[in-house]
């Protein structure tokens, strides 16, 4: 069903191609009313004749073809065919009148639209195909281990630094009888004479006499043929020297990474932040050249890969070398794929990793990487809605929740002191409010009123009193909560001024609402409240 779906959706996409094409093609034209008031009825066989060439030369089956040429010559194959019936009618037999400017026109047009359209369709199709098992990518995200990291929700104060867990050096979880067969000599001698810096952060925080050169690999390659056939559990410690921004499918990577090493096993790389990116353009080229690149570079590099048709051309067209990974993202993928930090550290300006096998990897199908996320909430009668809203944080920020437990203070009411996950872009979004705005459709179809509770994970609605749970699932959650006009510090204090709330509601619901919206407003524009 799906896969006709997809069929049936690319069906109606080319007729909308076609009447763009040719409408495209009359606008450039002077008279461009009349061109079309003469030339419709010719149109429709021409477009009849076209969309049924490629229906049957299966130019919409997206799912038989295997590689891009092979859908190019597809494309080809049903168009020329379509060119040369439309030609013969036209010269041949003289069915139908058309101009020769508007016939290529439509026809280059056409041609020109698909190739770039159904190829970007093509390769995000592609894409999700070879990711649906690990991380794919989607407009909306929606997991239990993005529910953990956003409820409750805090207003947090970003900091650019991300911090370490501690400066004590790792031991192994097992002593072996290592004598001379030690890697730490072998690793100096033959790969890291000339990385003077790198092998003292590594002996800072590894024992590396402890490590028995068999059980050691150490590369300098982004290919993922060079550990597919590595047995499982066995190795120690595993040093790859390559950036991982030229991994292809990085999550693929570091899951079999995960694989090969022991429990408790190390592994060692390195990757370009987005700052040390940011630099290096500096440098390079002077700031104020540098930005303009950069700002570029981010375009392409950043934002296209997070949206769901546009990321098939970009990794098509890069094959997933240089991207541009945050830091925040580069340590959430390793916490995806069962790595926890041990120490990092910037040599000549790559960030550095040393990371231990803690767990086995994460499974979710969805972590957060497109343009907006969707939160499972309790709506009006205990109803599961599920709140929009445009991601502020970092991609895969999800699985630092307890990263950040451990490396930031809490303040007052629970909230961290500082949280490097939210993007500087976030930080803004958050403070404008523009973050929320996707709720709206949520408020078009009647699951959030405009003023009203806030709407609840089932964790953190687990948590109020019994008579609150009751007395809440009796209203609908709002857009705007009761919060912004009493300003509670404490947890109890949210739960009475709910409660105070929602008794008032019950007995006047439009006065109500009224009363507190104008007063939220008042806090929110003058005030500059906050939520907690």
């Amino acid at each position: 069903m799906k896969h006709k779906i997809t069929k049936y959706s690319l069906f109606i996409l080319d007729i909308a191609i076609v009447v763009f094409a040719f409408l495209f093609a009359a606008k450039i034209r002077a008279g461009t009313k009349r061109i079309i008031l003469t030339y419709y009825r010719s149109f429709i066989p021409f477009l009849i004749i076209w969309v049924g060439a490629g229906a049957w030369g299966e130019k919409f089956s997206v799912s038989t073809i295997h590689n891009a040429m092979g859908f190019i010559r597809r494309i080809f194959k049903c168009n020329l065919s379509a060119i040369a019936f439309i030609m013969g009618l036209m010269y041949f037999f003289g069915k139908f009148y058309y101009s020769r400017y508007i016939v290529f026109g439509t026809i280059l047009t056409t041609f020109a639209l698909e190739l770039f359209i159904f190829l970007s369709i093509y390769y995000a199709f592609r894409f999700h195909r070879e990711n649906a098992n690990f991380a794919s990518t989607r407009l909306f995200t929606r997991s239990a281990a993005l529910e953990e990291s956003q409820s409750p929700k805090f207003f947090v104060e970003r900091t650019s630094a991300i911090p370490i867990i501690s400066s004590e050096p790792y031991y192994l979880p097992w002593v072996l009888d290592v004598d001379a067969n030690s890697i730490m000599l072998p690793l100096w001698d033959k790969y890291l004479s000339d990385k003077p810096e790198l092998f003292d952060f590594l002996n800072d925080f590894l024992d590396l006499t402890r490590f028995h050169k068999d059980g050691t690999l150490i590369l300098d390659s982004e290919t993922y043929f060079n550990i597919q056939n590595e047995p499982s559990d066995s190795r120690q410690i595993f040093l790859n020297l390559h950036k991982i921004n030229d991994f292809r499918r990085l999550n693929y990577y570091l899951i079999r990474v995960n694989d090969l090493l022991l429990n408790g096993g190390v592994f060692i790389c390195n990757g370009e932040t987005i700052t040390e990116r940011r630099k290096s353009f500096y440098h390079r080229y002077t700031p104020f050249i540098g930005s303009i690149i950069y700002f570029f570079d981010f375009i392409f590099r950043r934002v296209i890969p997070k949206l769901p048709v546009l990321q098939g051309w970009y990794f098509a067209l890069t094959r997933g070398k240089n991207r541009a990974l945050s830091e925040t993202e580069i340590l959430g993928r390793f916490y995806f794929c069962g790595f926890e930090l041990i120490h990092k550290r910037e040599i000549d300006g790559i960030m550095h990793f040393i990371l231990k096998k803690a767990r086995e990897p994460r499974r979710d199908p969805n972590p957060t990487y497109g343009p907006l996320i969707q939160l499972k909430r309790k709506g009006k009668d205990g109803k599961t809605i599920y709140v929009k809203k445009f991601r502020t944080m970092h991609p895969y920020s999800e699985y630092l929740q307890d990263y950040v437990f451990q490396t930031n203070s809490l303040q007052e009411g629970g909230k961290f002191a500082d949280d490097f996950r939210v993007t500087s872009w976030g930080a803004v979004l958050r403070k404008l409010w523009i973050d929320e705005l996707p709720q709206f459709l949520n408020f078009l179809k009647g699951e959030l009123a405009l003023v009203g509770v806030r709407a609840l994970s089932g964790h953190y609605f687990s948590l109020y009193p019994p008579d609150m749970q009751e007395l809440r699932l009796k209203v609908k959650p709002g857009l705007v909560p009761p919060f912004y006009a009493d300003m509670p510090k404490s947890f109890e204090e949210i739960v009475e001024s709910e409660r105070k709330y929602i008794l008032r509601k019950l007995e006047k619901p439009i006065s109500t609402d009224w009363i507190y919206f104008w007063k939220s407003v008042w806090n929110i524009l003058i005030k500059k409240a906050r939520s907690n």
